[in-house]
């Protein structure tokens, strides 16, 4: 993220601190548990096809 968008994600938003990574979660079933928990939708969104570049249209 630093270098396509210039985001720092280990930099506090509130004081500007660094942040430190505490756990790395992968399985899933906790991750669905997390999600349910805090209300956020647990499936994967529905991709949308891909387009041709705006020149390219035509």
């Amino acid at each position: 993220m630093q270098r396509a968008f210039a985001i720092d994600v280990l930099e506090c938003p509130e004081c500007g601190g660094r942040l430190r990574l505490l756990a790395t979660i992968i399985s899933s079933d906790a991750i669905q548990r997390i999600l349910s928990h805090l209300q956020l939708p647990t499936s994967r969104p529905v991709l949308a096809p891909a387009r041709a570049p705006p020149g390219d249209v035509g």
